[in-house]
């Protein structure tokens, strides 16, 4: 009879900044969604209604991206920095009126850093040529 134990494990070792950088943009990603809940529940009409669905699609767009990169698939990487470095210039524009906004502008800052870091790109299996 087989038991758990005699089931390879998977390779679930991942470099820290893999881990940062996913929890980073799962973390952004999700509290778009979570302003795409509040922009449609406010019922201000159409406006409203695309705002809440744009951000919806890009909220899940970041947790899409976050999880090739868990994955550690190479494709992952592109869309979380690209993403993120969008979201830090989006979100800068508008922390004079929002100061509470820093909190995104930092966390994607740490999510680009942490992707585009020398263990990150290891654990792609990318190789810099001598």
């Amino acid at each position: 009879m087989a038991t758990l134990s005699d089931v390879p494990a998977a390779r679930t070792t991942r470099p820290t900044s893999v881990v940062v950088a996913v929890s980073g943009t799962v973390l952004v990603g999700l509290a778009l969604v979570g302003l795409a809940i509040g922009s449609l529940a406010s019922g201000h009409g159409q406006f409203s209604g695309g705002v809440g669905l744009f951000l919806a699609v890009y909220g899940l767009g970041l947790c899409a991206a976050a999880w090739g990169l868990w994955r550690l698939s190479l494709f992952g990487r592109g869309p979380v920095v690209a993403l993120s470095l969008l979201n830090v210039v989006a979100g800068f524009t508008f922390t004079a009126s929002a100061p509470w906004v820093w909190a995104f502008v930092v966390v994607s800052a740490v999510t680009v850093v942490a992707a585009a870091l020398p263990s990150t790109s290891r654990a792609l299996h990318l190789r810099s040529k001598p």
